[in-house]
């Protein structure tokens, strides 16, 4: 291999020490001082409204986005198709799927610690995926991704809830369904 690497520099009209003196020249480290640079720093900050190449232009939650019963409903009906089926419909991993996963079934969306993630955690690993838990970026908008954010944490808040800080015509519907009187 390095015989044909040496055969196509040298037929190309290039020499291996002009190769080598390539990686030897004068260059600027990224964390290196540089007299060149106002700040004295190799490394600069990019320029105001520099877009980054390593992400989705689309993936930042969108600003001044409302949490309204739509983007709730949104939320739920992806999260009954994409997540439901491992993390059950209430989000506690209690599925069919999940019986199935003898190794490391997934965990119950209401543990402290997943209650204790950030609203752009959780986004990430639906995005990206987790352990087994395929990239839900392949079938979901960021829109998407985030009414499922939303969705979850509306899971996590109604698995939590105590009957007294629920609406006052809740808490009259579900007194009336458990039979009990005011």
């Amino acid at each position: 291999m390095r015989a044909a690497l040496v055969f196509l520099l040298l037929a190309a009209g290039c020499h291996p020490e002009d190769v080598d003196a390539m990686e030897r020249q004068p260059k600027l480290l990224p964390y290196a001082a540089s007299d060149i640079s106002p700040s004295n720093q190799a490394m600069r900050a990019p320029p105001a409204g520099a877009v980054p190449i390593e992400r989705d232009l689309d993936d930042a939650e969108p600003s001044g986005a409302s949490l309204t019963p739509e983007v709730l409903a949104l939320g739920r009906a992806r999260f009954e198709v994409a997540c439901s089926l491992c993390h059950g419909l209430a989000g506690d991993g209690d599925s069919t799927v999940a019986t199935k996963m003898s190794q490391r079934p997934p965990p119950s969306l209401h543990e402290p610690r997943l209650r204790a993630l950030s609203a752009e955690a959780i986004h990430t690993v639906v995005r990206d995926g987790y352990g087994l838990m395929p990239r839900a970026s392949l079938h979901l908008s960021t829109r998407e991704r985030w009414a499922v954010v939303a969705y979850v944490r509306a899971l996590q808040l109604s698995q939590s809830l105590v009957l007294v800080d629920a609406p006052e015509p809740l808490r009259e519907k579900l007194r009336a369904s458990l039979g009990d009187t005011p």
